[in-house]
């Protein structure tokens, strides 16, 4: 058998790195773009299916079932894709195993915090138009941890699939999911008009993933393995992710936790809405960029040389921050149109949110640095790194909200408080000599093309609906 490393040298050498990127980028935009069109119909639906406070009910759900996937985060699918050497069968399915004891222990978590949510409202300790304070909530919360159960056994083949960056297969998996999932919902929320049509159409979308994972990837059969051995690996290159997820999970819940009191149930339901909206190119690029990004980097670093890997990088920059500088500038001119055609009167406030979080796109392309560092297995810097941004995200709301008790700071804190991070992550690539100044800044003029745009196509349907 070939050693990893020189499969990984021969897998990507020059021509065939330069392949692999484009046919994954090929193969994710069409399920990212498919996902954006479905999303597209499903809200259109869903938002005249459900009053806007089920969203924000929703949105305090998720980020309490985020929270806990996040804090209990071992970090299997890094794991196997960065694995040294051959992965044995052994070793998947002790990976496996570890999955199933996660999922239960969401489960019990999620009961508990059903509990406290019930005993916070029956003390009358959140206000009553808040999410918080709506009964359907903790009767969710503890519904939607079931999702855990099933969601632990789901095949680490796939990960298999993505360490060979075999991406048919997964192509094929995300458009079954994106659009079987989107009906389900839609069907729901016609019968139920409720929360429990976006609660029950997640656990769905879980139960069909599970299926999917065995019916459409080859490799070991699954099974316990309660191998020790296995598990020293797993706990010991866990703990460090571990810490990363629970940091990246305090950062992610930040805005839902503290917003979701300081707004009411419909605003709050307008936030969550601007912020989907506002996040789909982010979710793209970030997204794509984890679905390869550790592998291309450990295969830049392999010949350590610096000067070669600045150049490549900056390449595969390239589309990253194009984009994300375009839809930035586009963003800010055409939001307001945007909503009035996608949703009724009711959501006029999403669009000067969704203004405000196209502000941060421009800070998307540094921090694609990070996968350099992990490839390093630079995990504790990485994590301190976390830390920074959650300091930051976690403080800048605390002072918009209660010092200047202003709603539209907190929202570009939100938008913005990935720039301590950022310069941090730059500095330190600088010292390793992977950094251009220049390159970092060159692409900026394309926010202006995008406000160009953006303009034109707004001034556009205007026209075309006078």
């Amino acid at each position: 058998m070939m050693p990893f490393g020189q499969r990984m040298r021969r897998l990507f050498a020059d021509g065939g790195l330069r392949s692999k990127i484009m046919t994954s980028a090929a193969l994710f935009s069409l399920v990212f773009v498919v996902g954006i069109l479905v999303r597209i119909v499903s809200t259109v639906v869903l938002t005249r299916l459900l009053a806007p406070e089920v969203f924000g009910v929703f949105a305090v759900v998720f980020m309490f079932i985020h929270i806990i996937e996040q804090f209990s985060d071992i970090g299997l699918r890094p794991l196997i894709l960065t694995r040294e050497g051959e992965l044995d069968d052994d070793f998947l399915r002790a990976c496996w195993t570890a999955q199933i004891l996660r999922g239960l222990l969401i489960l019990v978590l999620c009961q508990l915090i059903a509990l406290g949510l019930y005993w916070g409202q029956t003390s009358a300790l959140f206000p009553a138009d808040s999410s918080y304070g709506d009964p359907a909530l903790p009767l969710a919360v503890a519904a939607i941890g079931a999702y855990s159960i099933f969601n632990g056994f789901i095949s680490t083949r796939k990960f298999v699939y993505e360490r060979e960056m075999k991406f048919g297969q997964v192509t094929k998996e995300g458009l079954i999911s994106t659009v079987t999932s989107a009906i389900i919902t839609i069907a729901l929320a016609y019968w139920l008009r409720s929360i429990w049509a976006l609660v029950w159409g997640f656990v769905a979308a879980t139960l069909l993933n599970v299926f999917m994972s065995y019916a459409m990837y080859r490799g070991a059969r699954m099974g316990l393995n309660w191998d020790w051995e296995n598990f020293k690996i797993i706990i010991a290159r866990g703990k460090w992710v571990v810490g990363q997820s629970a940091l990246s999970s305090i950062i992610s819940v930040a805005d839902k936790m503290i917003l979701g009191f300081a707004m009411s149930a419909s605003t709050f339901g307008f936030y969550y809405i601007a912020k989907q909206i506002a996040e789909l190119v982010e979710q793209f690029l970030i997204r794509l960029h984890m679905q390869m990004g550790l592998q291309v980097f450990t295969a830049l670093q392999e010949d350590g040389e610096v000067t070669g890997l600045r150049r490549r990088y900056y390449r595969y920059r390239l589309v990253f921050d194009g984009l994300a500088m375009f839809s930035a500038g586009a963003f800010l001119t055409f939001a307001p149109t945007l909503v009035e055609i996608v949703y009724d009167d009711r959501y006029a406030e999403v669009g000067g949110m969704i203004q405000i979080f196209a502000v941060g796109l421009v800070l998307i392309g540094p921090g694609l640095l990070r996968e350099a560092f992990i490839a390093q297995r630079q995990f504790r810097e990485m994590a301190m790194l976390t830390l920074v941004r959650a300091v930051a995200i976690w403080g800048g709301l605390f002072i918009a909200i209660l010092v200047f008790n202003s709603v539209i700071a907190a929202l570009f804190v939100v938008s913005l408080h990935r720039i301590p991070e950022v310069i941090i992550l730059l500095v330190m690539g600088d010292r390793k000599g992977w950094v251009s100044w220049f390159k970092e800044i060159r692409l900026l003029p394309l926010v202006l093309v995008g406000m160009a745009v953006g303009w034109g196509m707004a001034e556009a349907w205007d026209w075309v609906v006078a």
